[in-house]
C-alpha cells in the first residue's frame, strides 16, 4: 500500500500539465465587444503574473495572441476596464455573479457586463487553436467570432 502511495505522489508530481490559475483581464476602457485570445502562439508574448493571477493586457482591438499555455479548470476571474492612466474599474461578471441564463447575451443590460466566458479549442487548416473568448459590453451580445 506504501508502494502504490508513493506512485500515486510521484505521478502527481510530474504532472506538466498547466494548473488553472485565475486571470486578471485588463480591457480597454469603454471597449464593447467580443474578446479572444489565443494560446501557446510560438514567437507571441508570454502573460505576466501577478501575485499567482495572469495578466491579460488587452489591446484595443479586444485580440491577443501569447505563447503561454491555456490554463482550465475551475477558476475566480477578475475583469476591469483600465483607462489611460492604468486605472482599473471592475466590470461585472454577470454568470458568475448572478448564474445568468443562457439567454442573458441576447438582452441589454444597464451598463457593461461579462458573458458568455468560453475556453475552447479551435482546429482548422493552420492547426490546434487554444482560445478563450468572452463578451464585454451593454449587449445584446451577438453570435460570438471564430476564433
Amino acid at each position: 500500500m506504501r508502494v502504490q502511495i508513493a506512485l500515486l505522489l510521484l505521478l502527481v508530481a510530474c504532472d506538466r500539465r498547466p494548473r488553472a490559475a485565475p486571470a486578471i483581464y485588463e480591457i480597454p476602457d469603454d471597449y464593447t465587444g467580443w474578446v479572444i485570445v489565443e494560446y501557446a502562439v510560438p514567437g507571441a508574448p508570454a502573460l505576466p503574473e501577478q501575485r499567482g493571477e495572469r495578466v491579460i493586457r488587452l489591446p484595443e482591438s479586444g485580440k491577443l495572441r501569447t505563447s503561454s499555455p491555456q490554463t482550465t479548470g475551475i477558476v475566480h476571474n477578475r475583469f476591469y476596464f483600465v483607462d489611460g492612466t492604468g486605472t482599473r474599474t471592475p466590470i461585472v461578471d454577470r454568470e458568475r455573479t448572478t448564474g445568468a441564463a443562457p439567454g442573458e447575451a441576447a438582452r441589454s443590460h444597464d451598463r457593461p457586463v461579462v458573458l458568455g466566458f468560453e475556453t475552447g479549442v479551435a482546429i482548422d487548416a493552420s492547426g490546434r487553436r487554444a482560445f478563450d473568448r468572452f463578451y464585454v459590453g451593454p449587449g445584446p451580445a451577438g453570435a460570438p467570432p471564430s476564433p
